[in-house]
């Protein structure tokens, strides 16, 4: 009978601690000897059980599919591929966002097509029997992500088809999404129609990082984002693992600017000024996780670093809630479109970029804290075999679901 199902005792366990004969030994409760409570003692007990039930229950709740999710079980995760998987195939583009700012509502469906790609090709990885079932879904997410709707926020910047002018001397470092996520689909599918322009591309962006001055490439005119030249980065990685590129040169010279040049302790910077980048931004934690995923890609020794000290330095956790602090030392500043909402420091877009950083540095403590945090504010829901997140949308699904499916590094 398990304690649940005992019947209530006739004694209500009220009195004093005194030793006592027998199997009980020292610490029972002797019967002969209780004594009533007083209101006051009995008004601290309730207020300490409220307290320690409103820190346990939540924290148990939010956590309890931490460990199958950090498992890779499928039961805990493919309902959030799935999710994922009907937003490629209901695609609105830029339409399904309201940032207010065309750019902004493109970048996010630009973003959205990225991490699906990316997201369900390392679960096809991790589980093979998947791929007849995603594949098609990972060409139908990199159809979107190449199609001329979707790449008009870069068109409407530079005034020039990002695509079409490769030959370009403008860096469009933004690109380097697009060739990530033509690997993801290149591994799946070795012979996509897409492997031309997937050759094609990294060439173009490899040739662009090796000319520039610091080797730095612009996202959009004046603009230069460290995490966007991780991007870049990472597709030069992903191309050598899948089409035999030879670029070991090149990542080693980023990984030296990365290290020496772009590091605030433990994170990295988020923007750069001037032609070879040497004026400094703040150091945030949104770039810094987002910089370590890229990484892995390319370095994954240099990943599990980054997220180590992204983790030791910048997580906190309370009641067994972790959330990532977005402002490194000597930097402030407000929420914005890549941070997300800032809440007493904390950032949302690092927190729910973080699982994979702590997935990378294989740290499930960690990982845990942080899924705890992303259950209780992303608010899963359930609908017909499907797992999503409302307050994050296709882009917090396709977000949240590569990185709680990382491999490690």
């Amino acid at each position: 009978m398990s304690r649940d199902d005992a019947p209530p005792s006739d004694h209500k366990f009220e009195g004093r601690l005194v030793p006592g004969p027998g199997p009980r030994g020292v610490g029972a409760i002797h019967p002969a000897r209780r004594r009533p409570l007083r209101p006051a003692s009995r008004a601290l007990i309730r207020a300490v059980a409220l307290v320690v039930g409103a820190l346990t229950v939540p924290r148990w709740v939010m956590g309890r599919r931490a460990d199958p999710v950090y498992a890779g079980d499928s039961e805990a995760v493919e309902p959030l591929a799935r999710a994922v998987a009907a937003d490629v195939r209901h695609d609105r583009g830029a339409a399904a966002f309201n940032t207010g700012d065309p750019r902004f509502d493109g970048e996010w469906a630009f973003g959205t097509q990225m991490m699906a790609a990316v997201g369900l090709a390392q679960w096809v990885r991790a589980h093979p029997a998947q791929r007849a079932e995603y594949a098609p879904v990972i060409a139908q997410a990199v159809d979107n992500l190449v199609a001329p709707r979707t790449l008009a926020f870069g068109r409407a910047a530079w005034g020039e088809d990002p695509l079409a002018s490769l030959d370009s001397a403008h860096g469009h470092a933004y690109l380097g999404y697009v060739a990530l996520a033509l690997g993801a689909l290149r591994e799946v599918d070795p012979q996509t129609r897409h492997a031309a322009l997937h050759d094609r591309l990294v060439g173009a962006l490899a040739r662009r990082l090796a000319e520039a001055p610091g080797n730095v490439i612009e996202t959009y005119p004046g603009e230069i984002y460290p995490c966007d030249l991780a991007s870049v980065v990472a597709a030069l990685g992903y191309h050598q693992r899948v089409a035999h590129g030879r670029h070991a040169a090149l990542i080693a010279t980023m990984r030296a600017r990365f290290e020496n040049d772009w590091r605030a302790g433990d994170y990295l910077r988020h923007a750069l000024g001037g032609r070879q980048g040497t004026t400094l931004g703040p150091a945030r934690g949104a770039t810094t996780a987002l910089s370590a995923w890229f990484w892995r890609f390319a370095d994954p020794a240099f990943s599990r670093r980054l997220s180590t000290r992204l983790l030791a330095g910048g997580m906190q956790s309370f009641a067994g809630f972790g959330a990532i602090v977005e402002y490194g030392p000597g930097s402030a500043g407000r929420g914005d479109i890549d941070s997300g909402p800032v809440v007493a420091g904390f950032s949302v877009s690092a927190t729910g970029f973080a699982l994979g950083a702590a997935r990378i540095a294989d740290d499930r403590v960690a990982f845990t804290a942080l899924f705890r945090t992303a259950q209780l504010f992303g608010v899963p829901f359930d609908d017909g075999g499907r797992r999503g997140y409302v307050t994050g949308g296709p882009i917090g699904n396709a977000i949240l679901f590569a990185m709680m499916n990382t491999p490690g590094a």
